[in-house]
């Protein structure tokens, strides 16, 4: 910028000053420039020394305590100050050596890289909300997943941009020396020019301001990008605390209710309870972090350490709760089974593709008669059976899940007695047909499933010693111990008294099991919990010639 185009543009900026006062900044500058012309300075050069016009003349009117009026037009200023940054950067880019820009550049790599590695835990809330919001019905979950991850999103943009604007901002653009020459030939200078002492005294202010250089070290600069980054994740993090203290709210406003129903788990209420004071204290820390705020220890502490003693005390009255409470693998006797059927026509190439959990034949039906039975949790269960070339799929829907009054007072009078049943949601599918179509339906079905690419039902064989046979609360079921062979440990399971009526104590007994699932766990109760049992055969095979199968033989 040449020294009229300068001068110029000040006295525009000074228009609202007196016409005298004016003139006497002005020439204040001008025998400045002139000075540093005859140093031998370039006409530019003296013209860059005072940075920006603008900044310069709001210095100079608020030295006169004249109030700087913003410009009247936003977007064109954003833009010019845009234009501004840009110049003073590349200007400055300009003056540095190879290694300098190959640092730039590596710095620049390094804050975006940062910057997306915080967008991690954004990820991980997000999948978190859509496993949440998914117990909802449609469309609300959907509804409350894109706002959900909107808000995520459009948070992390956000701080992502104010973070990448403020680290670029202190470490490159403060930065920028304006002023390569020492600062005392500037303020001799002004001090020399006889005017009055007011005006002497705010020319010297604006030329020492704006010479001024920010020096700062590479360690501090990580050290306070690492600041920022942190305070990021703490941010992201207080989001899903947020979420966890919403759930843990309702999980004890679950509990009151409970008490007052009479359930007596104070173990579980205590558990709960102190997990809620630990993410107020985890939140309230994050927060502090955030805002700066100092924590004070000694109440953090006496914090914490009630929490982890309600914790403490919380679990062990829970085990022992849990110890006394009966775990039971099907629902109550008197819940009514309601049931959904449809007839369908099959061939010889129909595959049924679906959980199907048993087959019964009646050579009286002519088709294949389909069975959905299921406990009436919901209203809104259906078939939802479509075909698509030889493929039959035996889907359904539930739409809404919600616990109806009868089975909710079930239920707590279950717990009140330390009884806890096992309510299906999903339906069990029962195929009806005459004896052929039954074979040719398993036959096309294994032929489908057992291969690399699919996999559905199918059955395996543990054998076990019965140490016991007791009698339970419930008149169809029986609590049997077990142990197997290599194994000091015992289990106590509970078998269907028309599955076990041949048991006898002292012997071994081949289990036949039936599994949905692609990996058999070895835990005794975790199979017996998780798998059906479809028979019970006594063996004499001792040793490593007892059956235990870590995989499917027959496929359904």
């Amino acid at each position: 910028m040449k020294k009229e185009e300068f001068l110029n543009k000040l006295r525009k900026r000074l228009d609202v000053l007196e016409e005298k006062e004016v003139e006497d900044i002005l020439t204040e500058y001008e025998g400045y420039i002139d000075e540093k012309i005859e140093a031998g300075s370039t006409e530019e050069e003296a013209v860059n020394s005072f940075g920006d016009v603008d900044l310069l003349a709001d210095e100079l009117l608020k030295a006169y305590k004249v109030k700087v009026s913003k410009n009247e037009d936003p977007i064109g200023n954003f833009a010019n100050k845009i234009v501004k940054i840009i110049d003073r950067l590349i200007n400055d880019l300009s003056k540095k050596s190879p290694k300098e820009l190959a640092r730039f550049i590596i710095e620049i790599f390094v804050i975006l890289l940062l910057i997306g590695l915080c967008h991690i835990p954004v990820s991980m809330l997000v999948n978190l909300g859509s496993n949440v919001f998914n117990i909802l019905s449609s469309p609300l979950n959907r509804i409350f997943y894109t706002i959900w991850s909107f808000v995520l999103e459009f948070a992390y943009a956000i701080l992502a941009i104010v973070v990448f604007v403020r680290v670029f901002n202190y470490r490159y653009l403060q930065n920028v020396s304006l002023e390569e020459e020492p600062k005392q030939k500037n303020t001799k200078k002004i001090k020399n020019v006889k005017k009055e002492g007011k005006k002497e005294k705010v020319v010297e202010d604006v030329l020492i301001t704006n010479k001024k250089s920010y020096i700062t070290s590479f360690s501090e600069f990580i050290i306070k990008i690492s600041v920022f980054f942190l305070k990021f994740l703490a941010i992201c993090i207080l989001f899903g605390v947020s979420m966890y203290l919403i759930g843990m709210g309702i999980v004890l406003a679950i509990c009151i209710y409970l008490l007052i129903q009479g359930v007596t788990y104070f173990g579980f209420y205590l558990v709960m309870l102190s997990l809620f004071i630990l993410g107020i204290i985890f939140f309230w820390l994050l927060f502090n972090f955030v805002l700066d705020r100092k924590n004070h220890g000694l109440r953090l502490a006496v914090s914490l350490l009630i929490s982890f003693t309600l914790l403490g005390v919380g679990c062990g009255i829970a085990t022992l709760e849990v110890a006394e409470t009966e775990f039971i693998n099907s629902p109550p006797s008197d819940v009514t089974i309601e049931v959904m059927q449809e007839e369908l026509v099959m061939n010889e190439d129909t595959i049924f593709i679906g959980n199907i959990s048993d087959y019964v034949v009646d050579n009286s039906l002519e088709n294949v008669l389909v069975e959905y039975r299921y406990y009436p949790l919901g209203n809104r269960m259906a078939t939802n059976i479509h075909k698509e070339d030889e493929f039959v799929y035996l889907d359904w829907t539930l739409e809404k899940l919600y616990l109806r009054g009868e089975l909710l007072t079930h239920f707590i009078e279950d717990l009140k007695e330390k009884k806890v049943y096992n309510y299906y949601i999903e339906p069990t599918i029962v195929l009806t047909a005459n004896e052929k179509n039954i074979e040719q339906i398993k036959q096309n079905r294994q032929k489908y499933y057992h291969n690399e690419r699919h996999y559905s039902s199918c059955n395996f064989v543990r054998t076990y010693f019965v140490e016991m046979i007791k009698e339970s609360d419930d008149k169809e079921d029986y609590s049997v111990v077990l142990s197997e062979y290599g194994s000091d440990g015992i289990t106590t399971v509970r078998l269907d008294k028309d599955v076990s009526s041949d048991l006898e104590v002292g012997y071994y007994f081949e289990f036949t099991f039936k599994t949905y699932q692609s990996y058999i766990d070895t835990d005794i109760a975790h199979i017996f919990l998780e798998n059906e049992v479809v028979s019970v055969k006594k063996t004499d095979k001792t040793g490593v010639n007892q059956i235990q199968e870590d995989s499917c033989s027959i496929f359904y």
